[in-house]
């Protein structure tokens, strides 16, 4: 599983005319402005470093390891001394990913080759000649094949779920980094938003004591992830009702120790700050983290579907709370939220002060641990 990712909703209304934007655009329009496409220049990366694979390979399997199978794609083409010709395509695509997701000012560099899978480290090792390959756009479960070159540049089609036996490296972004400038991107989009910035833990209870909310286990269910798509990544969006004013309050809390599903992860990891939210209660929504997704694009369209469903819903009330968790993971842009794998499970109406053990989701796909916890004053 590559992309998880969690939203908790709570929504309120905030002007007139984020709501008339959100509600005028059409939702093919908004899968347009979130998800940008990124395989066009994936591809012609993949293609470029196959046909150099003679001069690269040896260079690139000395710098693999069983715990790092990835390297940074500028930093090693540096290193190697490629051919120009090979770090300009390099240079292009990882500047235009950059610019399409909205992080060339976050990031220098952000496209990496992976090998797809440790197993494949001892044949590559041994001077197996391998494919390179990259991730399709789209909903993997349309994907029909998996194309890849090797070193004459010709074109293999490789199973979407079978792990191939000749290694395969990856052109693909840097999840991890890609996450986490993503979500610097979207605290920064929410203050200017109008919100307070997220608490830091390390002030957050420098004068009295701070109710919270504690993740002490996680667990996902299997499922069958296509075999290039990688690791998860996974970030919370922890929103509700700002207590002292009728507009949404959207936290970004980072998760990057959900990696795998099938295992059960204790993280003990300061999940809701409870100041933050009106009524004492939210809801969770469980999604996958999308490598092409705008980061901005993504907050600010969360932000506006929480105004125009609470401004439906009227004054705010405490039992709003399920129709607002509910409702936004129903007016996500068709396929891209509900029907593809960005979407994992949903929990509605969590308390404050309430203990949750071996808590399922309303889609029965993840269980979580939540306890209540005083952060000392200081």
């Amino acid at each position: 599983m590559k992309r998880i990712g969690m939203v908790i909703a709570l929504f309120v209304c905030v002007n007139a005319a984020p709501q008339a934007r959100a509600a005028a655009m059409k939702p093919a329009a908004l899968r347009e402005r979130i998800s940008v496409s990124l395989a066009a220049d994936k591809r012609e990366v993949a293609l470029t470093l196959a046909k150099q694979d003679p001069v690269l390979r040896k260079a690139l399997a000395s710098r693999l390891s069983g715990e790092h199978l990835a390297v940074d794609l500028k930093q090693w083409l540096g290193a190697v001394s490629a051919p120009p010709s090979v770090t300009g395509v390099a240079e292009r695509a990882d500047l235009n990913v950059r610019r399409l997701k909205g992080l060339e000012r976050e990031l220098d560099s952000l496209l990496q080759l992976r090998l797809a899978s440790a197993s494949m480290l001892p044949a590559l090792q041994q001077g197996v000649e391998p494919l390179y390959a990259y991730e399709p756009d789209g909903d993997d479960s349309q994907w029909r094949f998996i194309e890849a070159f090797d070193g004459l540049g010709r074109v293999h089609r490789l199973d979407v779920h079978r792990l191939p036996e000749q290694p395969v490296l990856v052109v693909d972004i840097d999840a991890r980094r890609d996450l986490a400038a993503g979500i610097k991107l979207m605290r920064e989009h929410l203050v200017a938003l109008g919100q307070r910035p997220l608490p830091v833990l390390e002030t957050a209870a420098a004068a009295t004591s701070t109710p919270v909310t504690i993740l002490d286990r996680i667990y996902l269910n299997d499922d069958e992830e296509p075999w290039i798509s990688g690791n998860a990544e996974v970030y919370a969006i922890v929103n509700g009702v700002d207590p002292s004013r009728d507009a949404p309050q959207l936290d970004i809390v980072d998760m990057p120790y959900l990696d795998t599903d099938g295992r059960t992860y204790s993280p003990n990891q300061v999940l809701i700050f409870w100041e933050r939210y009106r009524w004492a209660a939210a809801n969770v929504i469980l999604m996958e983290h999308d490598d092409n997704t705008s980061y901005q694009e993504l907050v600010s369209y969360l932000f506006n579907v929480a105004s125009q469903i609470l401004t439906a819903v009227g004054q705010p009330e405490i039992g709003a709370l399920v129709a607002l968790g509910s409702g936004l993971v129903d007016r996500m842009p068709g396929e891209w939220f509900t029907n593809d794998d960005d979407y994992v499970d949903s929990f509605y109406t969590l308390e404050k002060n309430h203990a949750y053990t071996n808590h399922s989701g309303a889609r029965g796909n993840a269980v979580v641990s939540l306890r209540p916890y005083e952060l000392a004053s200081q």
